[in-house]
C-alpha cells in the first residue's frame, strides 16, 4: 500500500511541475492588444428566383408544394455578392459577400442568416468574417452579429449594419452599405 501512495505522491508532483511550466510560458503582449476596425463597404445584390446570368442571390430550395418566394416560411437562399468600395459596381474590389439565408418565420417577415465577408483587397486579402442573425428582411436597416473571423480578424466580436442604398425593382438589383465595428486580436 506505501508504494502505491508513493506512485500516486510522484504521479501528482510530475503533473504539478509540467502544469507549472505549461501555463507559465509567456504570451507576446501585442497578441493580447484588443483592436477595432470600422469597414464601410458596399455589396451588390442581383436577385433571381430563376437562372438569370447576372443573379447573385438565388432560391435554392423551399417546400413542396408552396411558391418558393422571399416571404414563404422555408424558402433557403444562397447568395455570392461583389463587394466594392464605394456604391458604383466599378468602384475598386473589397471581396465577396457569400452564405445563405432561410426565410425562418411563419409570417414571413423574419430571415435566419450566416454569411462571410472574404476579403480579396490588399489590406485584408484571405482574412473574413462572419456575419450571422436573425432579422426582419423588410426592415430598410438590419442589424447583424460579427461571431467570429479568420485572418486579420481572427477571434473577431462586433456588428454589422446592413442599409439599402438603392433598389431597381425592375431588375432586382439592389445595393446595401455594410457598416461594421469589429473587435480583434
Amino acid at each position: 500500500m506505501a508504494s502505491h501512495i508513493n506512485f500516486s505522491l510522484l504521479l501528482l508532483a510530475v503533473l504539478g511541475i509540467s502544469m507549472t511550466i505549461m501555463f507559465s510560458i509567456p504570451v507576446a503582449k501585442a497578441d493580447l492588444e484588443l483592436k477595432e476596425t470600422k469597414i464601410s463597404v458596399y455589396f451588390h445584390d442581383h436577385f433571381s428566383n430563376s437562372s438569370t446570368p447576372n443573379a447573385t442571390d438565388v432560391i435554392v430550395t423551399g417546400f413542396s408544394g408552396k411558391t418558393w418566394v422571399y416571404n414563404q416560411f422555408g424558402t433557403v437562399f444562397v447568395m455570392d455578392d461583389l463587394v466594392t468600395e464605394g456604391p458604383e459596381p466599378t468602384s475598386p474590389t473589397v471581396g465577396r459577400l457569400q452564405g445563405t439565408y432561410i426565410t425562418t418565420s411563419l409570417d414571413g417577415l423574419r430571415i435566419g442568416t450566416s454569411f462571410s465577408l472574404v476579403f480579396t483587397n490588399k489590406a485584408y486579402n484571405g482574412s473574413t468574417i462572419q456575419i450571422v442573425g436573425n432579422v426582419n428582411q423588410l426592415d430598410p436597416v438590419e442589424e447583424y452579429g460579427v461571431a467570429s473571423g479568420t485572418g486579420k480578424f481572427r477571434y473577431a466580436k462586433g456588428y454589422a449594419i446592413f442599409e439599402i442604398i438603392s433598389f431597381d425593382p425592375a431588375t432586382v438589383y439592389t445595393v446595401l452599405r455594410l457598416n461594421a465595428s469589429i473587435l480583434h486580436y
